[in-house]
């Protein structure tokens, strides 16, 4: 890859029928999932749920909406971690821009990101930065969703957990796999010839299914990124690991407050469980953000765990309303910060020159 190429930021293209078609199809998904699913799934009913969510009281909802502003400023020692130089404030802007738009826009994820870049280069960070800083912090956020239902599988294999052995065999399987996924990463991040091994690998499959010139920029992006992946994780990652943990730890807090507040009486440790199986949910689900299938999926766990269908239905959905709803107003506050920086500043060199 060119450092010419390197420079440039994240390109979104044109939405065409297809993207269009593709989101109006996930937002359909999601309300007949929370809408019909969840009470079908559950064999519970909307007036059983919606009686154990009319138990949420305004102290309830005040500590829930501090628990996940904390969260958020945590994420900013991962961005910081990435991108030597950036600020708190600049980095919570980012995180609340970046998951404003991936809650309410088709293609959320693509469009935050070319956001969030612009919003860096604005502050004078080189595009090279921002594109490993980006690049790195997407790497600890899919690490993380793997590492959690891992540190799940153990509570419910080693733990105190009364689950069903259908869960537990389960468990363990996914638990092997998280962990081999995880150290396989480590491994590409800091060796020259397991990346390359990968890489071949990944173009054999690819060559199999027909699908090799698609795949064949895996090989730029490793030999051209590892290397500055490497210095980032090297020099950062310890800051990351323990935002990224912070966030983690205080978002738990607002999935056990939501579960006390709705009713739901579960031991700490099939609270755990559930919630790191939701956080693998958002990374694999087809709908936009996961919704509906972390909602009727963690539901469900909850249910096999021993709680009551209309509390677990509760639990699931009032943190969603605080994870895809409530981060809305702080997103709409950080951008309209910006642009009236940007207008600030663009207003002070034309009075410079």
């Amino acid at each position: 890859m060119s450092e010419e190429a390197s420079e440039q930021g994240p390109g979104l293209s044109p939405l065409g029928w297809r993207d269009v078609t593709k989101s109006v199809a996930g937002l359909v998904l999601v309300v007949l999932l929370i809408a019909f699913g969840l009470p079908r799934i559950l064999r519970t009913t909307w007036s059983e749920i919606g009686a154990q969510l009319a138990r949420v009281e305004p102290g309830h909802a005040l500590a829930m909406a501090g628990l996940l502003i904390a969260g958020l400023f945590c994420y900013t020692w991962v961005v910081r971690g990435s991108l030597p130089g950036v600020s708190h404030l600049q980095a919570l802007k980012v995180n609340a821009v970046a998951s404003l738009v991936s809650n309410v826009m088709p293609l959320g994820a693509a469009v935050g990101a070319a956001l969030s870049f612009v919003m860096l280069r604005s502050w004078g960070f080189a595009s090279r930065e921002i594109s490993s800083s980006m690049l790195v912090t997407a790497l600890w956020n899919l690490l993380a969703r793997i590492a959690l239902p891992v540190v799940g599988c153990l509570i419910l294999v080693a733990g105190p957990v009364d689950a069903p052995a259908i869960v537990v065999r389960a468990a363990l399987i996914a638990g092997a796999v998280g962990t081999g996924l995880i150290v396989l990463a480590a491994l590409m991040i800091f060796s020259d010839s397991v990346a390359a091994g990968v890489v071949r690998a990944v173009e054999t499959v690819a060559g199999w299914v027909g699908r090799g010139d698609r795949l064949r920029r895996v090989d730029h992006l490793v030999t051209d990124q590892r290397r500055r992946v490497e210095t980032l994780v090297r020099r950062g990652g310890v800051e990351m690991t323990l935002g990224m943990a912070g966030m983690f730890v205080l978002l738990f807090g607002l999935y056990w407050f939501a579960a006390r507040a709705v009713g739901l009486d579960l031991p700490v440790a099939e609270l755990i469980a559930a919630y790191t199986f939701r956080q693998l949910l958002t990374a694999l689900a087809v709908t936009p953000g996961g919704l509906g299938v972390t909602e009727v999926g963690t539901a469900g766990l909850l249910v096999l765990f021993g709680g009551s269908p209309g509390a677990a239905s509760a639990t699931a959905l009032l943190y969603a309303v605080y994870a895809h709803l409530v981060v809305v107003p702080f997103g709409v506050a950080a951008l309209a910060a910006w642009r009236v920086g940007m207008h600030r500043r663009a207003g002070a060199a034309e009075a410079r020159g």
